[in-house]
């Protein structure tokens, strides 16, 4: 299975109405394999001949909404429990507060056969701009810039400028990831990351000493005060 950074450029000139009209990825690892098109119709195509593959999105909320859309308007059906997925459907881990982490898409799910492609956001795991992380990962290439609000029709006929501005974009977010990843930091965010780090360093066992598991009720007590639901007098 191959991962890639994605991104789409999307129609800000209209009022009502917006679309994607041009998209990129970049294969993790292999950053000269970069494929661009001019409509979600063409993304969602590459996205089901690769081989279950992975894409990061930076910003996935943005982009996200985009996925579910054409999710919800190609017979697709977004279901919650595990024991539901089955061929067109799809699920999404998203935060009450709207942060975006996971978006799967299944095309066709068959006994153990799964035709599926995953969408995370990279954001989780580089909090910067793209911007920024060219500078910080010291790379050999920059973002660039377009007029955004230039009126681009449907299937639009890219520029070069057009396609080195979508190309830099998702090659710099690669080549970071890429960085991250070699050092054995895979997780779906960065805290994920640090957390697991942390393990690696202390190992497992001393970590599991010195933080046992909890009751479970008293765990789940104590979640809700984590995530600020609980208040204590």
């Amino acid at each position: 299975m191959k991962r890639y950074t994605a991104d789409f450029e999307t129609a800000t000139w209209l009022e009502n109405e917006t679309y994607v009209w041009a998209w990129a990825v970049c294969e993790i690892g292999n950053e000269e394999n970069i494929i661009i098109g001019t409509s979600i119709d063409t993304f969602m195509d590459f996205c089901k001949k690769e081989y279950n593959p992975i894409l990061y999105f930076h910003n996935e909320k943005f982009d996200g909404e985009f996925i579910i859309h054409w999710a919800l308007t190609h017979g697709f059906k977004h279901v919650v429990k595990n024991e539901d997925i089955e061929s067109n459907t799809f699920t999404t881990l998203i935060s009450d507060m709207g942060q975006f982490y996971s978006i799967t898409i299944y095309f066709k799910k068959e006994g153990h056969h799964t035709k599926k492609v995953t969408f995370y956001d990279s954001l989780k795991i580089i909090p910067f701009s793209v911007d920024k992380i060219a500078k910080a990962f010291n790379l050999p290439i920059s973002k660039l810039e377009i007029d955004y609000n230039k009126p681009r029709k449907k299937n639009h006929n890219l520029t070069k400028l057009e396609r080195e501005y979508i190309t830099n974009d998702v090659k710099i977010v690669a080549l970071a990831l890429n960085t991250i990843f070699s050092e054995d930091l895979n997780k779906m965010t960065q805290g994920s990351n640090a957390l697991s780090d942390f393990k690696k360093i202390i190992t497992k066992s001393k970590f599991k000493k010195m933080f046992p598991e909890l009751d479970p009720l008293l765990d789940g007590d104590l979640r809700q005060a984590y995530r600020g639901r609980l208040y204590l007098c």
